[in-house]
């Protein structure tokens, strides 16, 4: 038996949603955010909550950089557990006893390297992948804007390529670098000989003058799967469980917040023989951490939708497992859930339903994370919605996060070429909630399975659940939730660091699909590469990606068994390079467990566009000479709409153009590599220091449109 962490409940709830705020504007941190510290909120180790059980977990941590890095494993209470090294793009599965051994379960957290190890403070090193050959490889500047390094080192196994940085290529190098402002090119013309073959990868070593400027080094990303009655140490599932659930660990900035502030769950609920458990815990390092759960009914029809409170102190590293149906809300209810402290915490719910309200047993789970109530938006994407596909139905919960104005909300449907198929609106009170549930209302025409925009008048968040309640055998009582975000800003990259295919081999039939949606109005470009756990490329991209165009409000779906050459019992990540406001969940499903063996997982995001300026050899205020070039490198290896504005100047002028016109805002697209270079003209003396923002030109109209285009970044520079 478990440990037993509630009483036994009664059997209640509804099968919608639960998920949180997708923006098509950037909103502060959200889960897929990307940093150096996550966080998994709570990790069940043997526990049983809400009649069903015990639970058991496992995590997986992905290193999404091109060079090694060394992760910490810690508990809640801040003792490390245990390092480990992860090699570029490798990921690594550890079950839930490995950090609690025979006792509870509870938070924790992994950190990854403010700096590589291995090396000096001043170096870093990157895993480049070759392109064709004669051309250029770029790579960021560790060493900071405008910063030469002193020192390149290339290598390739054994094989040392000698090199020069700036200068000419010349029959005496192997490769020759020439620092920008925040790029190092490789150069590989034809006249510096031998080079790596096309399609291999090779290390640089970049060694810095001093102390290496820049921002943290070593983000990571992972993910939580949780399993019921038997426990999966390695992160896959078989006819020995019943029910599987699982999350995306939360960045640092959805933890780590200063003050007073609020977490929000969109639903939890007690209906249709659903039953709420919250798992509370305190990643504070004081003790005696206040928390209090606030419930919001819905449909509230009163301006005061509040239904009850629950409080209570946290010593550091301890974990509050609040049931619903235990504490005496009564059958019935659904609502949404604020939990206010002005401590570190994190915040994890799982609804579970044992049995049907008839007393069929059913054993169905769906686990969401808390988010900072500053995430709530007024556009949220939904990548993956069902209606009517092989039993598979999507509900959508829509929570008000605002506490004085009611939410006009109109749902979009998109079938996956980008057409719109039909819409459906709702009025919400303040700090209520309401769901849409695809079977109850009208056949919008989605084919089965399309996508979803989320537009309000204010601040909403959505929870978004898919549940099977019809089929034959084990296929049926489904579930399965994720939580909304922004996706990709413009350009990026999206990360699943769990992915699985079916293989007897391996002693399961765990198969992961990745849904991608563009939700903007412009085509979206993606480029798919798959790795195994080493980190290294897997079939079918073993030789190069896979590559599609999405189109606006379109959707794409790449899922393991589709990939016949992908090998079987494959357990690795997924890639995803994106150019466009692209959007990604994982869904993870195995039918071989007895009752619910799906998941559902955020794909977090790294969307870094490096800004920087280079003066010009001489600087004449007033002529129209370029007295300096403004170098933008986007993430990705595609051609993007940007707006580059100067702005918040100083002491003078500056301007794209050349007196006496004065030009603050251009556009313009990124090359073939993600980069674009503009001049800049200096106007008066002595100095001018200037503000350049760069936006992502989500018309594509050369027009800024504050509100609708998304600033990627900001930098800030002088001529003298």
């Amino acid at each position: 038996m478990g440990k037993r962490l509630v009483s036994l409940l009664t059997a209640l709830a509804l099968a919608v949603s639960a998920f949180a705020s997708l923006t098509v504007a950037p909103a502060g941190a959200v889960v897929e955010d990307l940093g150096n510290e996550i966080y998994f909120p709570f990790l069940p180790n043997g526990e049983e909550y809400g009649n069903m059980g015990p639970w058991y977990s496992t995590f997986t941590v992905l290193n999404p950089n091109g060079f090694p890095i060394t992760v910490s494993v810690r508990r809640a209470d801040g003792s490390t557990v245990t390092t480990a090294e992860l090699q570029p793009f490798a990921s690594k599965t550890w079950p839930s006893s490995a950090v609690f051994g025979d006792g509870n379960g509870g938070g924790l957290s992994v950190v990854g390297p403010s700096q590589q190890q291995g090396l000096q403070p001043n170096q870093r090193q990157y895993t480049v992948v070759k392109g064709p050959l004669n051309t250029v490889d770029r790579l960021p500047n560790p060493c900071g804007r405008g910063v030469d390094p002193t020192a390149v080192e290339i290598r390739q196994g054994d094989n040392l390529f000698v090199g020069t940085i700036g200068g000419s290529p010349g029959p005496d190098y192997g490769v020759y670098l020439t620092p920008s402002p925040d790029i190092l090119s490789i150069d590989w013309s034809p006249q510096a000989g031998a080079e790596p073959a096309e399609g291999t990868t090779y290390t640089v070593t970049v060694t810095c003058p001093g102390p290496t400027q820049g921002t943290q080094i070593g983000p990571i990303a992972g993910v939580a799967k949780i399993v019921a009655p038997v426990a999966s140490n390695s992160g896959r599932t078989s006819g020995q469980q019943e029910a599987v659930s699982g999350y995306t660990a939360l960045p640092r900035e959805d933890v780590r917040i200063a003050g007073q502030h609020n977490l929000v769950f969109p639903i939890v609920q007690t209906n249709s023989g659903w039953n709420s458990v919250l798992h509370i815990t305190n990643f504070d390092s004081k003790s005696n951490c206040g928390v209090t759960v606030t419930l919001y009914q819905s449909p509230s029809g009163s301006s005061d939708p509040s239904f009850g409170q629950f409080t209570r102190l946290l010593n550091r590293g301890e974990t509050w497992h609040l049931d619903l149906a235990d504490a005496g809300v009564p059958a019935g209810w659904v609502g949404q859930a604020w939990v206010s402290t002005d401590c570190h915490v994190a915040a994890t719910v799982d609804r579970v339903k044992p049995t049907q309200p008839w007393g069929d047993p059913v054993n169905m789970a769906l686990t969401n994370q808390a988010l900072p109530a500053q995430v709530a938006n007024t556009n949220q994407a939904l990548p993956l919605v069902f209606q009517g596909y092989n039993g598979w139905n999507t509900g959508i919960s829509i929570a008000n996060a605002d506490p004085a104005n009611t939410a006009n909300v109109t749902i979009t449907y998109y079938n996956s070429a980008g057409v719109a198929m039909g819409t459906e609106s709702r009025s919400i009170q303040p700090r209520a909630m309401e769901f849409v549930y695809k079977p109850a209302t009208t056949d919008v025409g989605i084919g089965g399975f399309g996508s979803a925009l989320v537009t309000s008048n204010t601040q909403v968040l959505v929870a978004v659940d898919s549940v099977k309640y019809t089929g034959v055998d084990q296929d049926v009582g489904q579930a399965l939730s994720y939580l909304a975000q922004r996706g990709v800003p413009g350009a990026g990259a999206l990360y699943m660091p769990l992915f699985q295919k079916q293989g007897q081999l391996s002693g399961g039939n765990d198969n992961s699909g990745i849904a991608l949606f563009n939700s903007g109005i412009l085509s979206a470009f993606v480029s798919i590469r798959f790795r195994d756990s080493s980190g290294a490329f897997v079939a079918p991209t073993l030789a190069g990606p896979i590559t599609a165009t999405i189109p606006a409000r379109g959707g794409f779906i790449a899922y393991a068994p589709s990939y016949g050459e992908m090998p079987g019992g494959f357990q690795g990540s997924v890639v995803v390079e994106a150019a466009g406001l692209v959007v990604g969940v994982s869904n993870n499903v195995n039918y071989d467990v007895q009752f619910d063996g799906s998941a559902a997982y955020n794909m977090p995001v790294a969307a870094t566009t490096l800004l920087g300026f280079s003066l010009a050899a001489t600087r004449t205020a007033g002529d129209t000479n370029p007295d300096g070039t403004l170098t933008v490198q986007l993430p990705v290896p595609f051609s993007v709409p940007v707006l580059l504005q100067i702005t918040s100047e100083t002491g003078g002028n500056a301007s794209f153009t050349a007196p006496p016109t004065d030009t603050n805002l251009i556009a313009g697209n990124t090359d073939a590599n993600g980069q674009i270079q503009r001049d800049v003209f200096w106007f008066a003396a002595p100095a001018v220091t200037f503000t350049v923002n760069v936006y992502y030109d989500v018309n594509s109209n050369g027009i800024l449109d504050l509100g609708v285009d998304i600033l990627m970044a900001t930098g800030t520079f002088t001529i003298s």
